[in-house]
């Protein structure tokens, strides 16, 4: 059986993304596993994995969420390389190819000799490097290359996502690592609708009748002068501000700019000028008891996140996938 790991060289690579639209171009019926939990939601009572829960729906598998990504990566309690194959076994069931997700970064896990790499060679995988093309990614790229060759594995190359320059993929295949593509930005990928960032942070919603269904495209954090918001505010289209709810001068002004959505930050309301004002426009008003920080850093995990509803933009994904990567060799024996 022909089995995949998918490692991450830096945070925010775009792996899942990655990993979603190789698995929707398999050849043949693809199984899934990701050993740690990472991004974990409650449904239904049930923590589970938020990448488990998109690729049970994408790929329609058999096994619950909590059988595809069943553990929790404890420094100080790390489980062994037994328990993570045990699992393992069981997801491949029924499966003619797997696919293996690994953490935000590969070498998670070394401290409990549970590392990607480790794991990749405790299960006989072939590894993928996934990363973004920013200069410094580029250089671990090539240390993680040379730390490989300590274990051995059978290393496949490496995906480059979100990738602007196409020189920085001839920069890495100078040093002798294979190329297998790379992903130009693709915008309409990291957009969200409204009723999304009310769901991720368990928000409030004032006036939920209108804008419910509008997309955010870009965040903007209010948390600045209102002469600098201003500039940054008439700049952006289709954005969500996140401020504190005492800032009743930044909301005002966000909800005369083409504004998708408020977010009040720490539990305040707004006073009820900029509440009428926000029925009058139709911007809905999200009031979070989170602080400002913990709101940006939910809005930032929501630009990652893909609906497994959004057939359209799994459709993309796929497509993106297929265009920029060299299928054949990612999944030939």
């Amino acid at each position: 059986m022909k089995t995949l790991f998918l490692g991450s060289v830096v945070e925010r690579s775009g792996k899942s993304m990655v990993a979603l639209g190789l698995a929707k171009n398999c050849p043949v019926r693809v199984g899934y596993f990701k050993p740690f939990k990472e991004v974990v939601m409650n449904h239904d009572g049930r923590n589970i994995d938020q990448d488990a829960y998109l690729m049970k729906r994408a790929l329609n598998l058999p096994l619950d969420e909590e059988e595809l990504c069943p553990l929790v990566y404890d420094i100080y309690q790390p489980v062994g390389m037994e328990e993570i194959v045990r699992h393992y076994d069981r997801a491949k069931e029924g499966a003619e190819a797997m696919l293996v997700e690994g953490t935000r970064d590969i070498t998670t896990g070394c401290m409990g000799s549970v590392s990607g790499m480790a794991i990749a060679q405790a299960i006989d995988a072939q590894v993928i490097l996934v990363s973004s093309a920013q200069l410094p990614a580029l250089d671990k790229i090539c240390m993680l290359r040379r730390l490989m060759d300590q274990y051995p594995l059978h290393f496949r190359g490496v995906i480059l996502n979100q990738a602007e320059d196409l020189r920085m993929a001839k920069l890495i295949e100078k040093r002798g690592i294979r190329v297998l593509g790379t992903i130009p930005p693709m915008k309409e990928l990291k957009t969200f609708r409204v009723s999304e960032v009310a769901e991720a942070m368990g928000a409030e919603v004032l006036n939920p009748e209108r804008g419910m269904d509008g997309v955010v495209e870009r965040v903007l954090i209010g948390a600045m002068t209102l002469d600098t918001a201003m500039v940054h505010m008439r700049r952006m289209s289709r954005k969500a501000i996140i401020t504190g709810g005492d800032r009743t001068d930044i909301q005002m002004a966000a909800l005369s700019t083409d504004t998708s959505c408020l977010v009040l930050t720490g539990g305040m309301y707004p006073p009820r000028p900029v509440l009428a004002k926000a029925y009058e426009v139709g911007i809905p008003i999200l009031v979070t008891r989170h602080n400002t920080m913990e709101a940006a850093e939910m809005m930032d995990r929501l630009i990652a996140r893909i609906d497994p509803d959004d057939r359209e933009k799994i459709a993309r994904i796929a497509d993106l996938v297929r265009t920029h990567v060299d299928l054949d060799t990612v999944w030939k024996d």
